[in-house]
């Protein structure tokens, strides 16, 4: 064994890549239901083994620990903590989203692989130990970027009628049924950090075409940078956004890739 190196599990290496891969790249790329669940998976895969790198005495007490930081930090009822937070200057953010939860099934797994005899390793020398923690503690804070919303809700009266298949239609634009009409859906403008939820409905008419209503915009989510906060100056981009700001995106995004 050469005593200069430093021994690295492969998977847990892998599930810290595919964490910092998915927020810095993935999600502003695709930005959609996959890459919006992947940090989850990833981090509660590695997070609890990092720890019990730490603290190998207490593996089962990282795991359970790890769990329930995970359902607190996912929970509502902490957000006037976060608000304080931000109040001094301390830009952390979180989305509650209780789905979020299913994540949690990739635990036992992880805790399976901490004791699994069978090992992949990675030999690293003694030296980058420093980084690797480094890393690993950036990529679990990095997943909580600052956000700040914008509440819309202003009406529009676009109206489109197009010769599809009405599934074709809701894979296509990334809608999520509200009813039997009604769905809402999101676009990302990445020069600014920003997703715009739309609510959108969907109504077949006498000549069986499909009517694509903007129903409404509804919010925005404008996300910072770790301990920096938000730029001033893309909310106030989005705070002069009219009606027909939105609708163009909305024509852009979301109606012409339909006619490629």
């Amino acid at each position: 064994m050469d005593v200069n190196k430093q021994h690295f599990r492969f998977f847990f290496l892998l599930a810290v890549g595919i964490l910092l891969l998915n927020d810095f790249f993935l999600k502003a790329t695709f930005h959609n239901a996959i890459t919006g669940k992947l940090s989850d998976v990833a981090g509660l895969f590695a997070f609890p083994y990092f720890i019990s790198l730490v603290f190998p005495k207490k593996v089962k007490l990282n795991y359970v620990v790890s769990v329930l930081l995970f359902i607190t930090w996912k929970w509502e009822g902490i957000e006037p903590l976060l608000q304080w937070f931000q109040s001094i200057g301390i830009g952390i953010n979180r989305t509650v989203d209780y789905t979020d939860l299913y994540a949690l099934a990739i635990v036992p797994l992880s805790y399976w692989y901490w004791f699994n005899p069978t090992k992949t390793i990675i030999l690293l020398p003694k030296t980058t130990k420093p980084a690797i923690i480094y890393l690993c503690s950036f990529a679990f804070i990095a997943t909580s970027l600052p956000k700040q919303y914008g509440i819309v809700h202003q009406s529009s009266n676009l109206e489109i009628q197009i010769s599809q298949a009405k599934d074709s239609l809701i894979a296509k634009m990334e809608l999520k049924e509200i009813d039997s009409i009604y769905y809402y859906t999101s676009l990302y403008l990445k020069d600014t950090d920003t997703e715009i939820t739309y609510i959108v409905s969907l109504k077949e008419n006498e000549n069986k075409k499909i009517s694509i209503k903007l129903d409404s915009i509804r919010e925005y989510e404008v996300s910072g940078a770790i301990l920096f906060g938000i730029d001033e100056d893309e909310i106030e981009t989005m705070q002069k956004f009219q009606v027909k700001d939105y609708e163009r995106l909305f024509l852009e995004r979301k109606i012409i890739p339909l006619y490629k």
